[in-house]
């Protein structure tokens, strides 16, 4: 924040001496006192935060706290005052970099019934979005403690951070969540959904209880969960409902809220074609006989991506390891019958130019370089790496784990590999 120290006299009239701690401490009569630049704000809301009225006598310490406490908000990046015989002008630029905010897990509320409380209780917020400097994030935080605190949980704690809607992303909102105590899923229940199909959700309820619940997470986890089991048995139409939550119970150990989810589960699909029309690498009966997914079954992703992978792994193991293969989608929604016609783009053939075991002893390196049988020059094969680690079950008995680096040069179609095999956590740390 920069703050301009500019306060000019004009009349002598205007002061009005006082003693601080016996040092004459020359005062201000301050006429009016006035806003500018900030429109979101009424004169009145921004007096009552300063502390300043029009007609009271302050010091030139009190005008130059009040525009101090103005730019700690974070509300404005820069505050300047001007002032003469009449009173004093502070004119404020709104900061540019805020954010929305998303109030993560206070189950007690919806977010628009949080909104109302913290407009009265943190002065100056209206909503929306919030400055990502500044004090303003903490007296949020600091408001919404006592709240929670006020439902009978003792010493909370509400914390804000930085979040992205799309992974990866940069951030783009302030999300406030209670950190402690931990605010749990209790229970999950489905209802709407057929009887033969609750049995396969329970692992999913299983897997729910005891996780983080967050207004918007736990719907999206709970959804895709929800989703996933009911589209890998062709039931490709699947909606489940935002969950109703419970009233909060306050324990020892939290938190805890139970939550029912309304599904809709539509029709099941069922395969009518996976039509593959065969290639040099894999033909049409070979794909018919070893794919996963078949007509008459139900129309499961799963499935169908286990089936397609024959399809990469074909190509992949000739060095068409940039192959994009295609299936779209074909549903009829009256025969509710899926269908997959599928195409392969094998791009071009890479070939291998260096295999490093970097993480090995000597003698060890020795050993796999005379067990590797793909070497430099040969036609790149993506499954060869696999069929190496199956020659080493005793490692991985011990629990050692086989990581690959693929190094690509798309120009030379060359591939460069990596073969890292790693200790067991308790070996590594002996």
């Amino acid at each position: 924040m920069r703050k301009l120290r500019v306060f000019l006299l004009l009349e002598a009239a205007a002061l009005v001496c006082g003693a601080v701690s016996g040092v004459p401490a020359q005062t201000h009569v301050l006429h009016r006192v006035t806003f500018a630049g900030a429109t979101d704000y009424t004169q009145e809301e921004l007096l009552a935060f300063t502390g300043l009225k029009p007609g009271m006598a302050a010091t030139q310490a009190q005008i130059e706290d009040a525009a101090q406490k103005l730019g700690d908000t974070g509300l404005f990046e820069d505050v300047s005052f001007s002032g003469n015989d009449d009173g004093v002008t502070y004119t404020l630029k709104p900061a540019a970099a805020t954010m929305p905010v998303r109030f993560g897990n206070f189950v007690w509320w919806q977010d628009d019934e949080v909104e109302r409380e913290l407009k009265g209780k943190v002065p100056l917020y209206h909503g929306g979005a919030v400055p990502v400097s500044g004090n303003t994030r903490q007296t949020i935080a600091t408001a919404l403690a006592t709240m929670v605190a006020e439902k009978g949980v003792a010493n909370p704690s509400v914390n804000s951070m930085l979040s992205s809607t799309k992974l990866g992303a940069a951030p783009d909102r302030i999300v406030f969540a209670i950190d402690a105590p931990a605010v749990v899923v209790h229970s999950v229940t489905f209802t709407g959904g057929s009887v033969a199909m609750q049995p396969k959700l329970e692992h999913v309820r299983a897997d729910l209880a005891g996780q983080p619940w967050d207004e918007v997470e736990s719907f999206l986890n709970l959804s895709g969960r929800v989703s996933d089991v009911y589209r890998n048995e062709g039931y490709l139409d699947i909606a489940v409902d935002r969950p109703e939550r419970s009233a909060p119970s306050v324990t020892p150990a939290g938190i805890e809220v139970n939550l029912t989810a309304a599904l809709n589960e539509g029709a099941q699909y069922h395969v009518k074609q996976l039509a593959w029309a065969g290639s040099e690498f894999l033909s049409a009966e070979d794909f018919r006989n070893r794919a996963q997914l078949r007509p008459g079954d139900p129309a499961s992703p799963i499935k169908l991506a286990e089936s397609l992978k024959l399809l990469r792994d074909a190509y992949g193991s000739k060095g068409y390891i940039d192959a994009k293969i295609d299936a779209p989608e074909q549903l009829d929604r009256s025969s509710h019958e899926a269908s997959y016609v599928i195409s392969v783009a094998q791009g071009p053939q890479y070939h291998l130019r260096s295999v490093r075991f970097p993480n090995v002893s000597t003698d060890q390196e020795k050993q796999f370089n005379s067990e590797w049988k793909m070497k430099p020059g040969d036609v790149y094969d993506d499954t060869y790496s696999a069929k190496f680690m199956g020659q080493h079950v005793a490692l991985m008995q011990h629990g050692y784990t086989m990581s690959e680096q693929v190094t690509k040069d798309p120009n030379a179609l060359m591939v460069d590999l990596a073969i890292e095999f790693k200790k067991p956590v308790a070996q590594t740390q002996q």
